[in-house]
């Protein structure tokens, strides 16, 4: 009798122990596959430049002539390199002004989409301002001779103009160099 009841409490340990539960590390393993097929992978962009970027210049060409410029990136506009898919380049564009004996005789904002009007290439479809600065050995008294390049950063290609300046505020824009 004794054997009987050994032998019914094994069989009774062993039905319940096998009741079709997942062990510990299956369920484990199961939980975080779950997991990972509702997971989308996620993209991480970079940015050149990280941040938002201003560079502000003012030049006294003389008593009576002065320029400011402010150079910064526009954080809603971007262009997508094609050849990294996860970079991208920030548009830039400036403010000038130039001042005629204190008072303002031309002030614009210079972007490729203000340059890109004159010219329809290729290269204005993905091109941004690169910097906009005086030129001071061709300053003179009368006239501001800003230069102002522009990249297409997918390219790699670029084009300097120079923008001229008078103290009525006339100006002239020429393309000095440029790569293809």
């Amino acid at each position: 009798m004794k054997h009987i009841f050994f032998i019914f409490i094994f069989l009774t340990t062993l039905f319940m122990s096998c009741d079709g539960r997942q062990s510990h590390s299956e369920s484990l393993e199961s939980a975080v596959s779950e997991f990972n097929k509702k997971q989308t992978s996620i993209e991480v962009i970079k940015y050149y430049p990280k941040e938002y970027t201003e560079i502000v210049t003012d030049t006294i060409i003389s008593n009576t002539l002065e320029v400011k410029i402010k150079n910064y990136t526009l954080m809603d506009k971007q262009i997508q390199l094609l050849s990294k898919s996860n970079e991208v380049h920030r548009v830039f564009e400036s403010e000038v002004e130039v001042f005629a004996a204190s008072t303002s005789v031309f002030k614009t904002i210079i972007n490729a989409e203000l340059f890109a009007t004159q010219k329809d290439t290729p290269f204005w479809n993905h091109a941004t301002l690169e910097h906009v600065w005086v030129n001071q050995d061709l300053s003179t008294v009368k006239e501001v001779f800003l230069e102002v390049s522009f990249l297409n950063p997918i390219t790699k290609n670029f084009k300097l103009y120079r923008m001229t300046i008078d103290t009525s505020g006339k100006h002239q824009i020429h393309l000095i160099e440029e790569t293809t």
